[in-house]
């Protein structure tokens, strides 16, 4: 017997516990006893015996194993194995097989004919991201990659020796120009044939290229590695989907059916009905025009690209560089446009914020109650605020409101600020004592499966908002039209521009009331999408609001005759929303001061009245009254 099963046996002897030992019953005090007795009688210590015995029992079990797979190899080669044979015959056996097939190969090589393909492919292997050649640069066979073009040596050389010419300068704008255009219009075809998933994984299927030239199967390639590339930008599409084919006022229609199922009867009785709810879809046109002076800020800012080591697996040409580089900016601004964004007409020969070129989520959510008697939010108050300490609390009682009003709550996915995803996590560590794991579905509403989607973008916001997942849509007009830029001469001026539409709507908001009495009665049972009211209270009284701490305010309960004087620390690209609190003395603001570009004083006599401005230039311009 072994050493360490022997002393164990003689320890549990000595103690009398053979059937509490066998049935795994020893308490903690009975085990410390066992293990002093077998230290007492083995001299050595407990746990360094049993770890060398569980070692021991490891190497056995592996040798065993290894003894059993070299029996099974070398019954594969024919091989008689026995239960009597020892690894050292099975070792011997499987050598001797071995060379046996070495030596068939042989035989067999020897005799072989050599083979015949019935076709012939003669040509490079397509590789979109090659080594420069003495004609093209990247390998590319296609004349936009011509080293006889200026900004192609470039890249091959790594140098600019000298200015460009003009006609080096207007060579490049109109192949920047057909490449944007054919970039654009590849893109649109994607989207139309459901192809863009496949370039993204890099699966698409080139098969119809076949028969092409190769240098236009590096160009499509490289066209399509590039918009690959634009399309793994941040965007917001995996929160609200992209809906495309968008004029501005199409109508997006709806079928509402009444109830229609009743116990059964005989005979021809009817029972329910529908209406036709249409959503006006609104897309606006936005434009990108930048003015370049000369070509020498774009060379030189393209070589210290090319000098810069990147995790980019392709090296783009000065063209696709700059492409990538506008598309980049201006996927940026559009993300925050398509969260905060607020439509304001420009005014002619004036910059404006791109903030203001199009109606984003958020805007278009709360226009839904100020314009359209649509939706009514939750007023309530402890939905309106929430922190650190209590955000899980908050999104507890927005989802007891709405589980109150609609029958397919667990259907609802609801939207916080992604400023605020620390927030939830602290306030689930301190609630549940445990730090979970906060990748995908642990995101819920605490006591609900109603997943929390956090939306970025959003400033300070703390508009809690729910509906359907695919009813909030961001809409354009053709797919790919943003990047759709061109270089235009003006003199001696320079300018890359493009254009494009886009917008933020739903296909369905709620039953739309003729007046906001009507629209309370409702009780928001008539609706799918839900939102709480985050306004910051003012103090009474106060004649100045802080810009940077909300967008969104109400003023306090005034104790008298009360003027808004100025809004501090406020940002030109926001749009601030003041509403009236109470009755009393609602806060008025006069046509002068800062104020003095209103279209007129503003007055309200009531609770719930309320204007939106903008800044400018140290002036407050006014938007909307309601």
């Amino acid at each position: 017997m072994n050493r360490f099963l022997e002393f164990l046996k003689q320890a549990v002897a000595k103690l009398g516990l053979e059937s509490k030992f066998a049935a795994k019953e020893l308490t903690a005090e009975e085990q410390k006893s066992l293990i002093a007795a077998y230290e007492e009688a083995s001299g050595t210590k407990f746990a360094e015996d049993l770890a060398a015995y569980q070692a021991a029992q490891k190497e056995a079990a592996e040798t065993q194993a290894m003894a059993e797979a070299f029996k099974e190899l070398a019954s594969i080669f024919g091989k008689e194995v026995t239960p009597q044979t020892n690894a050292e015959e099975v070792i011997s056996n499987i050598k001797a097989s071995i060379d046996e097939m070495k030596a068939t190969i042989g035989r067999l090589g020897s005799m072989s004919q050599g083979d015949e393909p019935q076709k012939t492919l003669n040509g490079p292997r397509i590789s979109i991201s090659g080594a420069h050649t003495k004609e093209f640069a990247f390998g590319v066979q296609h004349p936009m990659f011509a080293s006889d073009k200026r900004w192609n040596r470039i890249a091959i050389t790594g140098r600019r020796d000298n200015e460009a010419s003009d006609e080096e300068s207007a060579e490049f704008k109109r192949e920047f120009n057909k490449y944007a255009s054919s970039l654009a219009d590849r893109y649109s075809a994607l989207v139309r044939s459901n192809g863009l998933e496949s370039v993204r994984k890099g699966t698409a299927d080139y098969s119809l290229l076949d028969d092409a030239e190769i240098g236009t199967q590096y160009f499509v390639r490289r066209q399509d590695a590039l918009i690959a590339r634009i399309d793994s930008f941040p965007s917001l599409s995996g929160i609200f989907p992209t809906r495309s084919n968008i004029q501005d006022g199409d109508v997006l229609t709806n079928v509402l059916f009444q109830e229609l199922s009743q116990a059964y009867q005989k005979g021809h009785l009817s029972k329910g009905g529908y209406t036709l709810q249409p959503e006006k879809a609104r897309v606006h046109k936005v434009m990108m025009k930048y003015l370049i002076e000369d070509m020498t800020w774009i060379e030189e800012s393209y070589l210290g690209y090319l000098n810069t080591s990147g995790s980019d697996p392709v090296k783009w040409s000065m063209i696709e560089w700059l492409v990538l580089c506008i598309a980049e900016q201006l996927n940026a601004e559009q993300i925050e446009r398509q969260v905060l964004g607020y439509r304001v007409e420009p005014k002619a020969g004036e910059n404006a914020s791109g903030m203001f070129a199009s109606t984003g989520v958020v805007h278009r959510l709360l226009s839904y109650f100020d314009n359209d008697r649509k939706v009514l939010p939750f007023f309530d108050e402890e939905l309106a605020e929430y922190g650190k300490a209590d955000i899980g609390d908050v999104l507890e009682a927005f989802m007891d409101r709405l589980s109150e009003r609609v029958k397919n709550s667990g259907q609802y996915t609801v939207y916080v600020n992604a400023k605020h995803k620390p927030w939830f996590k602290a306030w689930y560590t301190a609630t549940y004592g445990t730090n979970a794991d906060f990748s995908g579905v642990q995101f819920k509403v605490p006591n609900y499966d109603n997943p929390i989607v956090f939306v970025p973008g959003m400033k300070n916001l703390k508009l809690i908002f729910a509906t359907i997942p695919g009813n909030i849509q961001l809409l354009e007009f053709v797919p790919g039209e943003r990047n759709k830029m061109r270089f235009q001469q003006d003199l001696e001026e320079v300018w890359v521009s493009s254009y494009w539409k886009e917008g933020a709507g739903v296909t369905y908001s709620g039953k739309k009331f003729s007046s906001l009495d009507e629209l309370k009665a409702a009780d928001a049972t008539e609706q799918i999408i839900f939102m709480n009211w985050p306004m910051t209270e003012v103090d009474p009284d106060a004649t100045t609001i802080d810009g940077k701490t909300d967008m969104f305010f109400k003023t306090g309960t005034n104790t008298k005759a009360t003027a808004l004087t100025d809004i501090t620390n406020a940002q030109e690209d926001v749009i601030y929303r003041i509403e009236i609190g109470d009755d009393a003395y609602p806060t008025t603001i006069a046509k002068s001061g800062k104020f003095d570009q209103l279209t007129a004083a503003w007055s309200p006599t009531k609770a719930g009245e309320y204007i939106k401005l903008y800044c400018k230039d140290g002036k407050f311009y006014d938007v909307e009254r309601g």
